[in-house]
């Protein structure tokens, strides 16, 4: 006779927004194997569906709050799970608005508890915390049974408060079927892509700085951007890479600047984009782009790596372990505008080198990062945290 499974409460977001956090909270309760495996109960974080109002603090944050703490409350008595998965955020208001309480709530209630860092930056801002909340951030991590981390080096984000024995890494995951180049869209010769928030932090305003340059020497390239201009940096203050302060740069203005130049024709701003849209502009991409000064593990990285393109990228999260530069695509320092320039003329460059990245990295990413390897991974991390 089988044994009966044990509930999970998995807490977070799903989409829409379509980002990387509600996308893989949404492939993870999709997902057979972790369902055969665990009797999961969900409880939705997100009540915004727009990126550019998250983490700001009015009267539907406020309301939104006490309803959470309900529902989350309802759950821990009435389900009574073995185990709550819980990403949490990188934010000051994040952890003393929900994340420390969902935390101490759930442990009270005899829970396991496993938290899953989404990005990179936590230890960085944590140094700017009140240090009143640093203490009770501190207590809450101290209760936590398992850290979950995208990349190796990042392990070390939750010291000394965490155990470095309670702390794994899951890397993101891909759905290879949905995301391949199975439908034969024509590639548009020079057509670079960008997804993602159009912020200093994620290389928006960099990326801006470099189009006069490229489009001289590459006539025949355009720059297509994807996702939502946001004023103001609520999450990311530090370059990963080399840990200095980011230099606020307003989006909007750069956008201006560059609407208002000789360049605008080789700017094309998309606005958010989703479901066949977003595929048919990563099927005929020609070239992949990312400028983050700071990620956990880019989706829309691995999404253009998937369905075969090759890409420009920064070695931040875990992009400096898991891709090599000159193997899977050119890499530069987050806000060193020649070393990413340098890395597009690469590719642009030389046609076959171009089309032999674009083939490892399609073979790369269905070998290590289908949505059922890494499932399997994760369900290993709660059977672990179960036993412990």
């Amino acid at each position: 006779m089988s044994s009966k499974k044990s509930k999970i409460l998995f807490i977070g977001p799903t989409p829409p927004p379509y980002s990387g956090p509600e996308l893989s909270m949404q492939q993870f309760l999709g997902s057979s194997l972790l369902n055969d495996a665990f009797e999961i109960e969900f409880l939705k974080t997100n009540f915004r569906t727009d990126n550019t109002k998250k983490g700001k603090l009015d009267v539907s944050m406020i309301t939104n709050f006490f309803v959470f703490f309900s529902k989350l409350l309802r759950l821990l008595v009435f389900i009574r799970p073995k185990c709550v998965y819980y990403p949490i955020t990188p934010t000051q208001i994040g952890w003393i608005g929900r994340d420390v309480w969902t935390i101490l709530l759930s442990k009270f209630f005899g829970a396991k508890v496993i938290i899953h860092l989404r990005g990179s930056h936590f230890k960085l801002n944590f140094q700017q915390f009140n240090t009143i909340i640093k203490r009770l951030v501190g207590f809450s991590l101290k209760r936590v049974d398992c850290g979950i981390v995208q990349a190796n080096y990042l392990k070390n984000q939750f010291e000394p408060y965490l155990d470095a024995s309670k702390m794994t890494v899951l890397y993101q995951a891909m759905d290879i079927e949905q995301y391949s180049n199975d439908n034969e869209v024509e590639i548009e010769k020079g057509k670079i892509l960008v997804m993602g928030h159009m912020t200093k932090a994620k290389g928006y305003t960099d990326i801006l700085k470099i189009i006069p340059d490229l489009c001289r020497e590459f006539p025949f390239i355009t720059f297509y951007f994807a996702g939502n201009i946001r004023k103001g940096e609520r999450g990311v203050f530090y370059n990963q890479y080399t840990g200095e302060k980011i230099e606020y740069e307003d989006p909007f203005e750069a956008e201006d600047e560059i609407l208002n130049s000789e360049f605008k024709d080789y700017y094309k701003n998309l606005g958010v984009i989703s479901g066949d849209d977003k595929m048919k502009h990563l099927q005929s991409t020609d070239v992949f782009l990312t400028a983050s000064y700071s990620e956990g593990f880019s989706r829309s990285l691995l999404e253009a790596m998937a369905i075969g393109k090759p890409v420009a990228f920064t070695p931040v999260g875990a992009h400096r372990e898991v891709f090599e530069n000159g193997i899977h695509g050119y890499s530069f320092i987050p806000g060193e505008l020649n070393q990413m320039k340098t890395a597009i003329k690469s590719l642009l460059n030389n046609e076959n080198r171009h089309l032999e990245i674009g083939l490892t990295n399609r073979q790369y990413v269905v070998s290590n990062f289908s949505i059922e390897t890494i499932a399997d991974n994760f369900k290993t991390i709660i059977l672990k945290t179960l036993a412990s």
